[in-house]
């Protein structure tokens, strides 16, 4: 068991069971033992040979793949937004210059934050249409994957980094939204376009395949 704030192993003295407290010697770091345990738990009724729709494990020889896509409901409304806004907005400020063959600036300047409106919004349409989440796991560490195809974001990680994984939330002003966290020496966020059966999946997942590796 490790510290969760400087990482380093703890001592066994230093794990108190029946008082719920434990101590780091390095950095003076005092707290509930059952925070730290929770976090490393893998759920009772987990069954990794029975991954939820829209995910999926692979193992080969030096890696493990555990992915889910982050195709949502939520497209069907998002989509035809989408063609709404792009339609009025784009074509009717960049539209009409290409079918009047004149460029006007002033309109030009104006639609920026239109055209980066669109950009924006059609990205997490496709993601919520084509989008994956993917964690790639070897006996280094992982990689976090999040996009379409080949094209996204990653996040690369050693296990020396990593304390936990759990659940936790993103707070917006206008919602909160669900995510998983990975915390250690730092804390890497994603997930926030999996459904909840697709989280539960990769968090155990995650939490089972470190006990084997790290």
């Amino acid at each position: 068991m490790k510290c969760p704030k400087c990482h380093t192993q703890l001592l066994k003295e230093d794990i108190n069971v029946s008082t719920d407290v434990a101590f780091c010697q390095k950095c003076s770091n005092v707290f509930k033992l059952s925070d730290l345990v929770s976090n490393h738990v893998i759920e009772e009724n987990f069954d990794l040979s029975n991954p939820p729709k829209g995910t999926w494990l692979k193992e080969s020889v030096d890696s493990i793949v555990i992915g889910a896509t982050t195709r949502s409901s939520m497209a069907l409304f998002v989509i035809p937004f989408m063609f709404v806004w792009s339609g009025f907005s784009l074509g009717g400020i960049y539209g009409t210059q290409i079918t009047s063959g004149k460029f006007d600036l002033a309109s030009s300047l104006f639609g920026i934050p239109f055209l980066l409106g669109s950009i924006i919004f059609w990205s997490l349409g496709l993601m919520l249409v084509f989008g994956k989440t993917e964690l790639t796991l070897t006996k280094q560490g992982g990689r976090i994957f999040t996009g379409l195809g080949l094209f996204g974001i990653s996040k690369n990680f050693t296990w020396n980094e990593v304390n936990s994984i759990q659940e936790d939330y993103s707070y917006g002003k206008r919602s909160t939204q669900t995510q998983l966290s990975i915390t250690g020496t730092r804390r890497l966020v994603f997930g926030v376009f999996l459904n909840a059966a697709r989280r539960y999946f990769i968090m155990n997942a995650f939490r089972y395949y470190r006990s084997k590796l790290a």
